[in-house]
């Protein structure tokens, strides 16, 4: 516990100095007068990150229609949340880059 304790102030920092990372290069490419990104890429993003929303909240539902079921019916414990919160990073994760790697081939979105 005394590990995270110490830890917990510098991951803050850390996504902080991203954040501030991430702000400045979207400005510096703003100045250059070149686009973000083309109309292609915008809608690729926009459909996989959709997709990618819905499985997510399918999972977690899925995820939490099991603690029901294994509460009520099978006296079981429920799921613990580190257990639940990974998996479920894992998959959108996954599933993000599977998608955008199939629609960035495929052509069209």
């Amino acid at each position: 516990m005394e590990t995270w304790l110490g830890s917990i102030p510098i991951i803050g920092i850390m996504i902080v100095a991203l954040a501030i990372i991430y702000i400045w290069a979207i400005n510096k490419e703003k100045k250059s007068g070149f686009p973000l990104q083309d109309e292609r890429t915008a809608k690729i993003q926009g459909k996989v990150y959709k997709t990618v929303f819905y499985i997510g909240v399918g999972y977690l539902l899925a995820l939490n229609f099991y603690n029901i079921i294994n509460i009520e019916f099978f006296g079981g414990t429920e799921l613990e949340s580190m257990l639940a919160i990974n998996s479920a990073v894992m998959i959108m994760s996954v599933s993000a880059g599977v998608l955008l790697a199939y629609y960035g081939r495929k052509g069209d979105a």
